[in-house]
């Protein structure tokens, strides 16, 4: 057989490799937004990380990745809201699943603006802002 033949063969084979290796419905779909965060009560900042995947009608789970005091974190949860414009609110927790936060805020011309808290049983206490867009 000639070498157009091979090439044809070995074209059509990527392809369907491709095909069947390609990227989920979920990755296609996740949104990342980036920002920044105060955590007030020990005066320290940085950068955020927001990956939104969606779970139903204005409905997302969300991973936080941040770095505090030098160690790399993900916070991971769930948010309410459509992003982009509006409400936005959410619950998340640390690595260990000991420590549960919320935020909220809202979407204004594509930016978030908000704050965030530490939840202890059914108290929580302001530990600062976030925005990201």
């Amino acid at each position: 057989m000639n070498k157009n033949y091979w090439r044809l063969l070995a074209t059509v084979a990527m392809v369907l490799v491709a095909s069947f290796g390609s990227v989920t419905a979920d990755e296609v779909e996740t949104t990342t937004l980036n920002g920044a965060y105060i955590w007030a009560q020990g005066n320290a900042d940085g950068e955020l990380e927001v990956i939104f995947t969606p779970t139903g009608e204005a409905e997302w789970d969300v991973a936080f990745n941040f770095t505090f005091r030098n160690k790399p974190h993900t916070y991971s949860g769930s948010a309410i809201g459509e992003l982009g414009e509006g409400a936005f609110s959410g619950t998340v927790m640390n690595e260990s699943k000991k420590r549960t936060f919320t935020f909220e805020g809202s979407f204004e011309d594509g930016v978030f603006m908000g704050t965030h808290a530490e939840v202890h049983g059914e108290k929580s206490s302001s530990t600062g802002t976030l925005t990201f867009k």
